[in-house]
């Protein structure tokens, strides 16, 4: 089937312009479920973040500077390709159609957030063509929810309700990110690839008690208890805009994650809506003794995979035998030995040399390189675990670097070291650390197109906001301690090499400087010794990194098999 030409036919009978492709579900999270991912059955983008636009005689795909080159290779040539940061969607619309010519989207889809920079006629659809063109979609998944046990939790579903519903100024709040519920009523499920989520909306009221949203066929007796005795009800997902029109009273939102169409839905009943901030987002950030504690074991547990991996692939004669992909598999495999493991966090990127380059490259059997003894290997990989979560980078040389590759390695630690070292006031952002990380490569007018940390969740969301360390992610939130992030500065040289350095880290409180905070490093795995460049590096960032490394021996060593304590103590030797 030509889809362009099936969906442009749906839309000159339906009077259409225009139709935009997103690439969300009416969730509106970084992963989608199979069944969910429209955009990749139009067009073969695989990537997390992308955006499409069809007109009567042209397309148009968006995507960031993460996924650039991954695009070139799989959205067809059909569709003009843009970095986003470069031309949004809203601007591209703008200067290719007439403002009163209509423009077609799905209601479930967007946000008003999303909606504002369009300046044209958009009308919301009543159903989505591409779900009836779509005739082999995949199901959804139906697995049952499972609370999510106290001892990992750290507090109850009863406590964080009355938390929430005490600081919230309205008669409701309601709740349409899966992770914030799944952290609220402390549920787990398996609605989308990694992250361990139910996809729901929850209607929580003044009193602490609520209505979740779902699919009842996740409902089994035991979560029927659970919700009920924590004062919930469970509605089928099908009647949330049904219900939401009965509703009395005011109710809060956030515009940046509610659909629109539940946004009409409370207008259309006369609720006075209030659009503030996810009440959840910040207190979740802010992890408790019981998720410190699980972010701490859950990193031994990951670090015993990653460093039993890498003794295994040092042992390889790398003569074609192992692949990208069979790597990740038995990467794979380590990390499935850990106590509490449950699931990977995202599909792992194993890129060996010009694959490094394409930054969330993803491997698949056609595309799998053998590795081989002479270029550099990056390995962007995380599990979910019961008691966390987990999100590391290694660059690893295979045989022996050049000067260059030593050169841009270096810098890139150097700003990893920086980030890691850094002693900053209350109150300081993420957005003001950035610099520290990529002020060795502006030294050389070079520089990486993704942010520098992340949040992590705790066995929730390898990316949850609000904070993070970047020139725009988290750009006003104050790092506070209890957040956990990433630090992952890098370099990419497209064609030949990838170079990224990835940490967890977590904010601390600085016992002997008052006011003022620092970064206690999670992940244990030791850098990689053949890739510094000992003559761009001060005593002090020397210092540094044995310190780091003998505690990655300290720490690892006593649970690790022979073979595997010999890599990692020669891997652990004083640079």
């Amino acid at each position: 089937m030509d889809k362009l030409k099936a969906l442009r036919e749906w839309m000159a009978k339906e009077g259409l312009t225009a139709f935009l492709i997103p690439r969300s579900d009416e969730f509106q999270g970084e992963f989608i479920s199979e069944s969910a991912d429209r955009l990749k059955w139009l067009t073969g983008f695989t990537g997390s973040a992308g955006f499409a636009v069809v007109t009567k005689d042209k397309a148009a795909f968006f995507t960031d500077a993460r996924y650039t080159l991954q695009a070139k290779a799989e959205v067809p040539e059909v569709y003009e390709h843009y970095n986003i940061s470069q031309k949004r969607p809203s601007a591209w619309v703008s200067e290719t159609l007439n403002s009163d010519e209509k423009v077609g989207y799905d209601p479930w889809l967007f946000t008003e957030t999303q909606l504002k920079p369009y300046d044209c006629l958009l009308i919301p659809l009543n159903s989505n063509p591409i779900d009836v063109l779509w005739t082999d979609r995949p199901k959804p998944s139906s697995d049952f929810i499972v609370p999510h046990p106290l001892e990992f939790a750290g507090e109850s579903g009863d406590s964080k309700r009355k938390r929430i519903s005490e600081a919230f100024d309205a008669d409701h709040v309601l709740i349409t990110a899966s992770d914030s519920i799944a952290w609220l009523l402390n549920i787990r499920g398996t609605d989308v690839p990694y992250n361990p989520i139910v996809q729901s909306f929850c209607l929580l009221k003044k009193d602490g008690s609520y209505d979740l949203f779902v699919n009842l066929d996740k409902i089994d007796g035991d979560i029927y208890n659970y919700i009920t005795m924590g004062k919930g009800r469970a509605i089928d997902i099908a009647q949330v805009c049904t219900h939401l029109k009965l509703l009395k009273g005011d109710c809060q939102i956030d515009p940046n994650t509610t659909p629109v169409i539940l946004v009409h839905a409370l207008e259309e009943a006369g609720v006075e809506v209030k659009r503030v901030p996810d009440p959840c987002v910040l207190p979740k950030a802010l992890k408790n003794e019981a998720e410190i504690k699980g972010a701490i074991d859950t990193h031994i547990q990951d670090g015993l995979a990653l460093c039993r991996f890498f003794a295994w692939l040092s042992a390889q004669p790398l003569k074609g035998e192992t692949t990208e992909l069979s790597a990740a598999e038995k990467l794979n495999s380590f990390r499935t030995q850990g106590k509490h493991f449950k699931d990977l966090s995202f599909f792992p990127i194993s890129a060996f040399g010009p694959h490094g380059a394409i930054i969330h490259y993803r491997v698949s059997p056609e595309s799998a390189l053998p590795l081989k003894s002479d270029g550099i290997y990056l390995v962007d990989s995380g599990g979910q675990y019961l008691t966390g979560t987990t999100d590391v980078t290694v660059t690893y040389v295979l045989g022996k670097p050049t000067m260059e590759q030593k050169d841009r390695y270096t810098r890139v630690l150097k700003g990893y070291i920086a980030v890691a070292q850094a002693i900053f006031p209350k109150g300081t952002t993420g957005q003001e650390l950035d610099i520290l990380a990529r002020q060795f490569l502006w030294q050389l007018g070079l520089d990486y197109e993704h942010g520098t940390g992340h949040g992590v969740g705790s066995y929730l969301n390898v990316h949850e906001g609000p904070q993070g360390i970047s020139r725009r992610y988290g750009a006003g939130v104050p790092l506070m301690p209890g957040m956990i992030l990433s630090n992952e500065p890098g370099y990419y040289k497209e064609g030949e090499y990838g170079i990224r350095i990835e940490s967890i880290i977590r904010v601390v409180e600085l016992p002997d400087v008052k006011g003022f905070y620092g970064f206690e490093t999670l992940t244990l795995v030791p850098l990689d010794r053949n890739l510094i460049e000992l003559k761009l590096m001060t005593d002090s960032e020397k210092e540094w990194v044995n310190t780091y490394n003998a505690r990655v021996l300290k720490v690892l060593e006593p649970h690790l098999d022979p073979e595997t304590k010999a890599w990692l103590e020669k891997a652990t030797q004083k640079i």
